[in-house]
């Protein structure tokens, strides 16, 4: 008896642990693709790790944000699967301010009233020296992780996919 309830916990832990071989899983994809980690944030479910974009000529940094929404439980594993969302953040600095560009921060900000991230949708935010593009995506974290070549190839080519789309909304608030 003992041995088969040290079994289950065993499994519950793996469970849990899952998201945490995901970060280590994005965090190997993109270091190996010349992204470094400049910081860690992590609560319970919640990871986000932000990279530095060194060799990129538009981006000043790439964020990434896991939080798993099932599978810490038997009940919500069983129906949902173990799916997670990443938010994805490209960031831009301009680091002159002129009057125009609160024009443009406003302008986006109206747009962004009427966006949904987690619905596929991009998200522009101004601050004051950055704008950033924002997007999320659901994915389910046993394809990712323990398979290898093959989930660390599938990771990378949905992230580098999803920083490309959010390039792209980027590239005309990039100042010279």
């Amino acid at each position: 008896m003992l041995s088969f309830l040290q079994s289950f916990s065993h499994k519950q832990e793996m469970k849990e642990s899952r998201d945490e071989m995901l970060v280590g899983e994005i965090v190997t994809v993109m270091s190996d693709s010349g992204y470094p980690t400049i910081g860690f944030w992590a609560e319970g479910d919640f990871q986000r790790i932000r990279f530095k974009a060194v060799d990129d000529p538009l981006l000043y940094s790439v964020t990434i944000t896991l939080d798993r929404k099932t599978g810490g439980d038997f009940v919500s594993g069983a129906i949902f699967g173990d799916k997670a969302t990443l938010k994805i953040i490209c960031e831009i600095k301009n680091y002159l301010a002129d009057p125009d560009d609160l024009l443009h921060m406003y302008k986006t900000d109206l747009q962004n009233m009427f966006k949904i991230p987690l619905l596929g949708g991009i998200k522009l935010d101004h601050q004051l020296n950055s704008v950033l593009a924002t997007t999320t995506k659901i994915v389910e974290i046993k394809d990712m992780i323990l398979k290898g070549e093959e989930g660390r190839q599938k990771l990378k080519g949905l992230i580098f996919s999803t920083i490309e789309q959010l390039k792209e909304k980027l590239v005309p608030y990039k100042k010279k």
